[in-house]
């Protein structure tokens, strides 16, 4: 009982902030005992605040890197990372390990360039209670913010970009006690999930599945990772994995034919039917349930159809008109008998370009330019577009236009509640500053399969916070910034922090920065030219 009191004395007493720097650091490398200094180090109850020499000119995620590389294998996770002028400074605490390590490097390390960086850190520079940060209720609303209850899909792609955790904590899934316990919280907090993504999260290991016995998990993406050895999948042997994503790992350099590479994977996952999107069930011809020629052309595809079918779903779907190349055109087609149309609550699309008609009637359903389109979107119901049952097909890619189409499930809205199956084709002109308009957009809908009932697509956005389009252009961006600087007197680059971190809304930003404003949260120097 002593003992405990004394502990609870240690904790509560006040502390007096020590520099660690290279001086000390040495000291406690060649075997010093300094028990003030371990002390301090090792309480969980005390923020230390670590200076980054001149670490204004690298951007945060070399930084961190390098720092989080340098302590491996120990944990540290850093919290509130600010430039302030040429330095760079974030706390951390329970991280009285990786202290030691950074301690063996004499506070000298290397950048993910390689350049060296030389840290200081101040020892019980806050307590706890002082400087509280909940962590908690971030991870869990960026959880909920990524789980999709139709497929029962929790997307942790590059899940330490993700705004609101960015903004006050690096957490990547590569370290293995954050990862743990991301996981663990997404099993307790939110549905049941069986397709997990973790594409882009540097992850070397996948030991946290096992650790947080996510047992539900079916679909499994870890594209673009550094598994260097398929033994890293050991810990999916208890599991009943039925599609797993491995490209873009160093362990698919590994196997010189696609059977080796099946055969190894199938070890780890009995029961796999599906490997980087191709069927291997036995006797089967490998079927791609997408085509992308390249991953850019991927990512392009995937950004493309998620802004337009947000912005198509929208009540006003004027937002849409920016969109369009001023030659555009548009058509319709709707394969439904007219008479299941009238009885079932589609009659809306019957008026449409059935390509079997004959005569010159059927042209007039051919739109052209913005507002003839526009005014054909207004008679069309309100409608939700399922991006998790799309599917791709690259047609064309070139510099001059981009050629898809999209398929999947959509759900009518109004007028009674349907689903049904869509095709969309795309031609997409390229037009100076890296921007793309629609100059052909083909509409094709059919019955949607019969087991697929309304209840089955949940609708997961809320239609009371509707958004105007995305910019993507930077001289967009840079209008923005522009705009935001002359309301907020900050300078260009903390504009664009709140820029992005609002998402390029601009009723946002301003709403954050007022709210940040308020409680004297911005630095001075955030204000400085």
């Amino acid at each position: 009982m002593q003992m405990k009191q004394d502990n609870i004395k240690v904790l509560n007493s006040p502390v007096k902030p020590l520099v660690l720097d290279t001086a000390f650091a040495i000291r406690i490398a060649m075997g010093a005992k300094l028990p003030q200094v371990r002390t301090l180090m090792n309480r969980p109850d005390l923020w230390h605040k670590i200076k980054v020499l001149k670490g204004g000119q690298f951007d945060k995620a070399t930084v961190l890197r390098g720092i989080l590389k340098a302590v491996e294998p120990n944990d540290l996770i850093p919290v509130r990372y600010q430039v302030c002028g040429e330095d760079a400074y974030f706390v951390a605490r329970n991280c009285g390990p990786a202290l030691e390590m950074l301690c063996k490097a004499n506070m000298i390390i290397k950048n993910t360039n390689g350049d060296a960086i030389i840290l200081v850190v101040t020892l019980g520079f806050g307590s706890i209670e002082g400087l509280k940060i909940h962590l908690q209720p971030i991870l869990l609303t960026a959880l909920t913010k990524r789980y999709d209850p139709n497929e029962k899909t929790l997307n942790l792609e590059s899940f330490h970009t993700e705004p609101d955790i960015d903004k006050n904590v690096y957490c990547p899934l590569s370290q293995l006690r954050t990862s743990i316990h991301v996981l663990k919280l997404a099993k307790t907090s939110i549905a049941t999930f069986e397709h997990l993504n973790l594409q882009h999260n540097e992850l070397f290991n996948i030991s946290a599945i096992e650790n947080s016995e996510l047992t539900s998990i079916k679909y499994l993406d870890l594209r673009h990772n550094n598994l260097l050895n398929m033994n890293t999948l050991a810990p999916l042997r208890n599991l009943e994995i039925i599609k797993l994503w491995l490209d873009g790992n160093p362990l698919c350099e590994n196997y010189s034919t696609a059977k080796q590479y099946v055969e190894s994977a199938k070890r780890y996952c009995p029961h796999l039917k599906e490997l980087d999107g191709v069927s291997i069930v036995e006797r089967m011809p490998l079927i791609y349930k997408d085509y992308f020629p390249n991953d850019k052309t991927q990512y392009f595809a995937h950004a493309f159809a998620s802004h337009f079918f947000s912005l198509f779903d929208q009540l006003d779907r004027t937002v849409l008109r920016g969109l369009y190349h001023k030659n555009a055109v548009y058509s319709m087609t709707f394969a439904i008998p007219h008479n299941i149309a009238q009885k079932t609550g589609l009659n809306q699309y019957t008026f449409n370009r059935n390509l079997l008609k004959k005569g010159l009637k059927k042209n007039t359903c051919i739109f052209f330019g913005q507002e003839d389109i526009l005014a054909a979107y207004s008679k069309l119901p309100r409608s939700y577009h399922d991006k998790s049952s799309f599917t791709y097909d690259i047609m064309c890619d070139n510099d001059k236009c981009v050629v898809f189409s999209v398929s999947g499930l959509f759900k009518k809205l109004s007028s009674g509640t349907n689903v049904l199956s869509f095709c969309r084709t795309f031609v997409l002109m390229a037009s100076p500053d890296n921007e793309y308009h629609i100059l052909n957009d083909q509409y094709h809908i059919w019955a949607a399969p019969s087991n697929v009932t309304p209840d089955k697509i949940v609708v997961v956005h809320s239609f009371e916070n509707e958004t105007g389009p995305v910019c993507f252009s930077e001289n967009e961006k840079a209008i923005l910034i522009k705009r935001i600087r002359q309301i907020t007197a900050m300078n260009k680059e903390w504009s664009e922090t709140y820029l992005v971190a609002a998402e390029w809304d601009m009723r946002k930003t301003i709403i954050d920065f007022m709210k940040d404003f308020k409680n004297s949260s911005i630095p001075e120097h955030a204000f400085a030219s």
